[in-house]
Parts: structure tokens; C-alpha cells; sequence
């Protein structure tokens, strides 16, 4: 109940947090799509009103230019515009006397000659300026253009207008705003329950079945393979205690069973020492495992080598033969070594362990006066160590397990050749953590070749 739980809320967290990411993302896109639009509007009305301006201004001065005197342009402007209330026509002599105003009589203004405007518009033909009218008391624009005759048309309205047209731009822009903010509420909802519909129906365990986007398809096979890779490791760990205590517990009760036999009597007294070299057999045994568990476990712990030293590999290869001499002896098996000086980077006595255990395997696995091949040498790869035996071989289904721990090919022939069913994993992890790569090659009945390949030392 309580992983329920868990799961529920964090689902509605992934769907909260692609809500909110979504929703800012696009009201503040619409925010600014709306601002935008607020900013064009406002200009382009401006524009707009003074343009118009100008234009009429324009449109005047043509049809005054085509009146005779400065009395019949003056009866043409209060004809047009004494009315006038949104702008202002002044009309200005060529010495800068005031002639006609529609908003104050002619003989209240001063000379207007020093208007920039009216200054351009006498030089330039046109003029026009923004500023504030101490007649009017606002600020004005204006354009003025010059007659034919010299005399100045001048046409303003107050900038007001533009600032009113944008206080009513306003309101509109925050109704806009708030509806689309209430669109994108319920958009966005739809999309994130769309959005995480797929996901929350993915089967982990069958990916290939589920519904799912293109673009998560690989982090999902990741977990999927991270997920298949957890289960294999809990697997190998179960089966590595199971093994470990099925190892422990056989010679235990071996040392348990005839130390009882001795302490209670049963054993005769010509059958004690016999028992007695038995109980210091399976205590070695016994040594030998738990040496080759605390190898391991230090090996697992380890990533990788701090300060490599040079190892002449050809060495540890000659020593690893010599070390073995009584073994060999024992199988009657023939050792053939050959090889040139060669030096790899790394920790001797890991390099050392990884080469008895693979040679101590070609002998106990190798057929009563077979023979071995250990070459040390250079490879396109690297420096090769390989060790080929005649003995019993792998099955092609077995080769990839053999590093596995306690996993023994042919588990009656291991009863009677020893060992802890160990080495072979030593050996893995040996290479491992000196970036060296190891290749099997086997035939059932033939024998085996196992090489492993190091780094050359620059």
C-alpha cells in the first residue's frame, strides 16, 4: 500500500512538474506575443495619426496655392476649419505674423517665426517639430509646409491622442492576457495527461510491446537493461552465497565428522593419524577458499591501478612453470614455453596470480601426460600471455560462465582435481582492473586456449 502510494505521488510530481514547465513556457510566450502586439498597435497608430496629419496638411496647402490672395485663403481656412475641435490650423505671413488660428484670435499670438517648424518649413519647404504649447498647454505635434506664395500653413494635434488610444490598448490587452491564460490552463492539462498517458502505460519488463515515443525509447531501454543486469548480478550473488556456504560446509563437516570420531573413541588407534592428516587436509582446503573469497572481495573493491609498476611478463611466466614444477611432475604433463621479453604496466604479484590460476587449471584440467603451450609475446593488440592445454575442453555453451564463481564445467571431474572453483574468477577480475582482454578458445575433448592480452608499457 504504502509503494502505492509512492508511485502515486510520484507520478502526479512528473505531471505537476511538465505542467508548470509547459504552462510558464507558453504564457510567457503569450505574454510577449501580446506586449508585442500592444507596441506594434500603438506605433502604427501613431504613424497613422501622423501621417494623416500630413496629409491633410497637404491636401490644404494644394487648394490654397490655388487661391489669389492671402484674403481668400484666410476665408477658405475659417470656411474649413473655426469648427475644428481634435486639431489645430495656424496661418503665418512670410515675416512670422500670425494671419489665422482656429483655436485663438489672430491678434493675441506673437510672432511665430521662431517655431522650429515654422523656421524649417520658411528654409526647407517643410518643418516639423514635437513639443509642448505654452498656448495650448500640452504637448503638441506639428508640420508646416510652405505656400507659393511664401506664407506658412501649419496643422497640429495634441500627442495625448496616441497616449489615450494606448490607455484603451490596455484594458483590451489584459482581457486578452487573462483568456489566454485560462486557454493555456486548460491546454496545457490536456497536453501533460496526454504526455504521460504512454509513459504511464509502458511495461518495463516488454518495451517492445508498450506504446512509447521514439525520443525515450533508448533511456528506456537503458533501465530496461540496467533492470535485466541488477537482476543477473542478484542472481550470481544468491548463487555465489548458496555456493559458498555448500563450499564451507563440505569440508567442515569432513574435519567435524572425524574430529568427533577421534574425541569419542570410534577411530582406532592406527586410523588416528589417518583422520588427522584428513582434518589438516580440509582445513587447508578450507584456508585456501577463504584466501580466494578475501582475493576477490579486495578485487571487487578495486577500480583500477594507483602507481603501475613495469612486470617483465615473460618472468612471471618462467617463474609461474617453476612454481608449478611439482604439479607437473605429478600429471606427467609436458610444459613447452616461449616467448620474447615483454613489459606491461600493472601489479606483479596480481599479474603472477593471474597466471598460476590459469596455468595450475591447464595442468589439473589436462589429460595424464598431456601437454601445455605458454607463449608471451607481442600482438597487434598489445602483449599477449596465452596458456594451451590438451585436456578436457569447454562446451561452446559453457565458455561464457567459466569466470562465473564456483561454476565448474564438469563438476565430478572437479571433486577430484581440487581447488576452490574460484581461479578463474581471480582471473577475470586480475584482467579487469588492468584494462586486459581475455579470449577463450575450446573443443570438448581437445583441450583449451585461454589469452589474455595486455597493454604494451610505452
Amino acid at each position: 500500500m504504502v509503494r502505492k502510494n509512492d508511485n502515486k505521488k510520484q507520478r502526479s510530481s512528473i505531471k505537476n512538474t511538465i505542467f508548470r514547465n509547459v504552462f510558464f513556457s507558453v504564457s510567457m510566450a503569450a505574454a510577449a506575443a501580446v506586449l508585442a502586439m500592444a507596441v506594434i498597435v500603438f506605433v502604427l497608430f501613431g504613424s497613422r495619426i501622423s501621417d494623416d496629419l500630413k496629409a491633410d496638411t497637404r491636401h490644404a496647402a494644394d487648394y490654397m496655392n490655388t487661391l489669389g490672395s492671402v484674403d481668400e485663403k484666410i476665408d477658405f481656412l475659417h470656411s474649413m476649419y473655426d469648427s475644428e475641435k481634435e486639431g489645430r490650423i495656424t496661418y503665418i505671413g512670410s515675416d512670422g505674423t500670425v494671419l489665422y488660428d482656429s483655436d485663438v484670435e489672430e491678434g493675441g499670438l506673437e510672432n511665430h517665426l521662431a517655431r522650429p517648424e515654422v523656421r524649417d518649413a520658411a528654409e526647407h519647404g517643410y518643418g516639423e517639430s514635437h513639443r509642448s504649447s505654452d498656448t495650448a498647454g500640452k504637448q503638441i505635434y506639428y508640420y508646416a509646409l510652405r505656400l507659393d506664395d511664401g506664407t506658412i500653413l501649419r496643422n497640429s494635434k495634441p500627442s495625448n491622442v496616441i497616449l489615450e488610444t494606448f490607455i484603451i490598448l490596455v484594458p483590451a490587452c489584459i482581457l486578452l492576457l487573462a483568456l489566454i491564460i485560462v486557454g493555456t490552463v486548460i491546454v496545457t492539462r490536456h497536453i501533460t495527461i496526454r504526455i504521460m498517458r504512454p509513459i504511464y502505460n509502458i511495461d518495463i519488463n516488454n518495451i517492445d510491446e508498450s506504446k512509447i515515443y521514439a525520443e525515450l525509447l533508448p533511456f528506456f531501454r537503458r533501465i530496461e537493461a540496467e533492470n535485466e543486469e541488477k537482476e543477473k548480478t542478484e542472481s550470481i550473488r544468491r548463487e555465489f552465497s548458496a555456493n559458498v556456504s555448500h563450499e564451507l560446509k563440505t569440508p567442515l563437516t569432513s574435519i567435524s565428522g572425524y574430529a568427533q570420531m577421534i574425541t569419542n573413541g570410534m577411530a582406532k588407534p592406527e586410523d588416528v593419524t589417518m583422520f588427522g592428516l584428513k582434518i589438516e587436509r580440509e582445513a587447508e582446503r578450507l584456508i585456501l577458499l577463504i584466501n580466494d573469497i578475501i582475493r576477490l572481495s579486495n578485487l571487487d573493491e578495486t577500480s583500477g591501478i594507483a602507481e603501475p609498476e613495469e612486470v617483465r611478463l615473460d618472468e612471471v611466466a618462467a617463474d609461474t612453470i617453476s612454481h608449478l614444477e611439482p604439479q607437473i611432475e605429478k600429471k606427467e604433463v609436458r610444459v613447452y614455453y616461449s616467448g620474447d621479453e615483454s613489459v606491461v604496466l600493472g601489479v606483479r604479484t596480481l599479474i603472477s596470480e593471474l597466471a598460476y590460476n590459469i596455468i595450475d587449471n591447464a595442468i589439473k584440467y589436462n589429460k595424464q601426460g598431456g601437454r601445455i603451450d605458454v607463449y608471451v609475446g607481442k600482438s597487434p593488440g598489445g602483449i599477449d600471455f596465452s596458456v594451451s592445454d590438451t585436456g578436457i575442453g569447454i562446451a561452446e555453451e559453457d565458455i561464457d560462465r567459466i569466470f562465473e564463481r564456483f561454476y565448474r564445467v564438469d563438476k565430478s571431474h572437479s571433486k577430484t582435481v581440487g581447488g576452490t572453483g574460484l581461479g578463474l574468477s581471480i582471473v577475470k577480475h586480475v584482467a579487469m582492473v588492468h584494462g586486459a582482454e581475455i579470449k577463450v578458445k575450446s573443443r570438448v575433448g581437445h583441450g583449451t586456449t585461454i589469452t589474455v592480452t595486455f597493454k604494451q608499457a610505452k
